[in-house]
């Protein structure tokens, strides 16, 4: 006998507010983030992230997407769009959380012997858990931005998934003629 699983659309709509996938829902938002991160212009690098930061996400970047026969997280610029995305698109209290969960995978990875690698590895394991700790939060968040961030990025986009933006070609001035006549 099958079971059904009851959705609270409450807390669907809290979980997706709680993670990069929300910022799926804004129409125009990756395409808006990525054309700011090739402006780049005059902006300080990074805007939100210290250095530090910004390794780790780099690091985790390419532990989710690495370069293969196909450009890689870091060479679709995918740590560049997060710390433009944190600065630009979370409000202060989301990125004070962000931030403080970024914290908690450094601290835990700092206090593991394996290091980042092998933290990183324990939070992936742990994504699927209802009861998540600040670092795995983190980890998820992070995990749906690089996501999010390589799959809406230029290189991928054209290269990789060969989306055409304007199918097909223009030809502005093509003598309409009335169906049947030659």
């Amino acid at each position: 006998m099958p079971t059904t699983t009851n959705i609270d659309r409450r807390a669907a709509i809290q979980t997706l507010l709680r993670g990069g996938l929300a910022l799926s829902l804004m129409p125009g938002f990756a395409e808006a983030a990525w054309a700011a991160v090739a402006a780049g212009g005059d902006r300080p690098i990074p805007r939100a992230l210290n250095s530090d930061q910004t390794k780790m996400i780099a690091f985790i970047a390419d532990v989710v997407l690495p370069r293969s026969d196909t450009p890689g997280a870091i060479d679709a610029g995918v740590p560049s769009w997060i710390d433009l995305v944190v600065a630009e698109y979370f409000s202060a209290t989301r990125r004070a959380g962000f931030l403080a969960d970024l914290a908690a995978i450094d601290a835990s990875a700092k206090s593991t012997s394996g290091g980042l690698m092998k933290v990183t590895a324990s939070l992936d394991a742990a994504c699927g858990s209802k009861d998540l700790t600040p670092a795995q939060r983190g980890y998820v968040q992070l995990k749906e931005l690089i996501v999010y961030g390589y799959f809406t990025s230029k290189p991928v986009q054209q290269d990789l998934l060969k989306v055409v933006i304007v199918p097909g070609r223009f030809d502005g001035d093509v003598l309409i003629k009335p169906a049947g006549t030659a």
